[in-house]
C-alpha cells in the first residue's frame, strides 16, 4: 500500500509567490548592472588643462667655450743663410718694438755690400766725367749711354747687397712676448728656418663655434660677457670682432672671433674662456614644451574646438627655448591646445576643460646650447 501526499492549495500558492519574487529580484539586478556602466562613463570624461598659442618677443642666450689666443703672432724665419751669433731673448721675455731678436754672421754680406758700394760710387764718377766731356763733344753719345747704363746696374747691385746685409739682423716689429725659441747661437741656419716666435698678449682673442641658426642673429660689435676659468668667477666684457664667412659642412657651425677689451691681468694664451652672448629679440610663435608629443609621423599637439573635442594637429617646430618651442607651421595665434592631461587622448574624444590659461610670458627667454 502506497502513501500518497497531495500538496494543499496553500503550499502551491506559497511556492509560486516565492518563485515570482526571485524572478522579479533578478530582473531588477540585471537592470542595475546595465545602467551602472552608463553612469560610470558619464563621470569619467578626461580632464585637461589647455593653453592658448601666443606670439612672444624672445631671444637666445648661449654660453660657448673657447681658448684664448694671441691676436697677433709672428714667426721669425731667416732670409739669409749663415751662422747665428746672437739670440738674446728666451721664452717669456718681453721685447719692445725695434729690439734685436737675432744676429747672423754678416762678414761675407758686409764684404759684398762694400764691394757693391765702391763699384756704384766709381760708376757715378765715370758717368759724371763723360757727361762733362759730352758737353764739349769730346766723347761719343754711345759711351755716355753705356756709362749711364753702368750706373743703373751698379745701383741695383748696391741696393741688392744692402738688402741682403739687412737680413742678417732680425728686429721685433712690435712689442710682445717671446713664445718660442727653437735654435741656439752657433747653429748654422739653412734658408727660411723657423727659429723664434713672438706673440702680443695685449690683444687676446677667443674663437668660438656658433650654430648656423644663430649666425645671422649676431653682428660685429655686439657686446658679450666672458669668464676665464683659471682666473676665478669674475666676468668681463668684450665684443664680437669678426664673423667668419664660411660654415663647417660637417658641424653646421661658423666661427666668430671675440676680442677681450681690456685684457684681464694674468690672462694667457691657451686658457679656457666661457663666452655668454645673446641674440636680438624676435617675435616668435611659441607653445609649452609639455604640450608636444612625437611619433613616427613627427611632432603633434592636441587642439580643442569650441565643443571641447580633441583633434590631433601635426606641427613643424623651430628653435627650442626654456620650457617653450617655436612653431613654424600647424598652429596660429589664439589656438587652444592641451597642456596637461594628454594621456589617452585621441581625435574626436570629448574632454572636460579644467582651466584655459595663456602661456606664461614671464618664463625665461633664453636658451643654453
Amino acid at each position: 500500500m502506497k502513501l500518497i501526499i497531495k500538496p494543499t492549495n496553500k503550499v502551491v500558492i506559497r511556492l509560486l509567490s516565492i518563485t515570482v519574487i526571485l524572478i522579479f529580484t533578478g530582473l531588477i539586478n540585471a537592470c542595475d548592472e546595465q545602467e551602472a556602466p552608463k553612469k560610470q562613463i558619464s563621470r569619467t570624461l578626461p580632464v585637461v588643462e589647455t593653453v592658448h598659442v601666443v606670439m612672444q618677443s624672445l631671444n637666445h642666450r648661449m654660453t660657448l667655450t673657447g681658448t684664448l689666443e694671441p691676436g697677433r703672432t709672428v714667426h721669425f724665419y731667416n732670409q739669409a743663410q749663415g751662422m747665428l751669433i746672437q739670440l738674446p731673448f728666451h721664452e717669456g721675455d718681453q721685447v719692445n718694438k725695434g729690439d734685436l731678436i737675432a744676429q747672423l754672421d754678416d762678414t761675407i754680406f758686409k764684404a759684398e755690400y762694400n764691394k757693391a758700394e765702391a763699384t756704384f760710387k766709381q760708376a757715378r764718377i765715370d758717368y759724371g766725367r763723360l757727361e762733362k766731356l759730352a758737353k764739349t763733344n769730346l766723347t761719343s753719345k754711345e759711351l755716355l749711354i753705356r756709362a749711364k747704363t753702368r750706373v743703373a746696374l751698379d745701383r741695383a747691385e748696391y741696393n741688392l747687397q744692402k738688402k741682403r746685409l739687412s737680413y742678417t739682423q732680425i728686429k721685433a716689429p712690435w712689442a710682445g712676448t717671446i713664445s718660442e725659441r727653437l735654435v741656439e747661437p752657433g747653429d748654422v741656419l739653412p734658408l727660411h728656418t723657423h727659429f723664434m716666435s713672438l706673440i702680443d698678449n695685449n690683444s687676446l682673442i677667443v674663437k668660438v663655434a656658433l650654430s648656423e641658426l644663430y649666425l645671422s642673429k649676431v653682428n660685429t660689435g655686439d657686446s658679450i660677457r666672458y669668464q676665464i676659468d683659471a682666473l676665478g668667477k669674475q666676468t668681463w666684457t668684450g665684443k664680437i670682432l669678426r664673423i667668419y664667412p664660411q660654415i663647417n659642412a660637417q658641424t653646421r657651425k661658423g666661427l666668430i672671433e671675440i676680442q677681450l677689451d681690456p685684457v684681464p691681468e694674468n690672462a694667457r694664451p691657451g686658457q679656457l674662456a666661457r663666452i655668454t652672448l645673446s641674440t636680438a629679440n624676435e617675435n616668435i610663435l611659441v607653445i609649452p614644451l609639455s604640450a608636444i608629443r612625437y611619433d613616427q609621423m613627427g611632432a603633434y599637439v592636441f587642439s580643442i574646438n569650441a565643443e571641447n573635442k580633441i583633434k590631433r594637429q601635426t606641427i613643424i617646430t623651430g628653435q627650442k627655448y626654456p620650457a617653450k618651442m617655436e612653431i613654424l607651421e600647424g598652429l596660429k595665434v589664439g589656438d587652444r591646445i592641451v597642456k596637461k592631461g594628454l594621456f589617452g587622448l585621441r581625435s574626436g574624444k570629448k574632454v572636460t576643460v579644467k582651466e584655459s590659461v595663456k602661456l606664461n610670458e614671464n618664463e625665461a627667454d633664453a636658451s643654453k646650447h
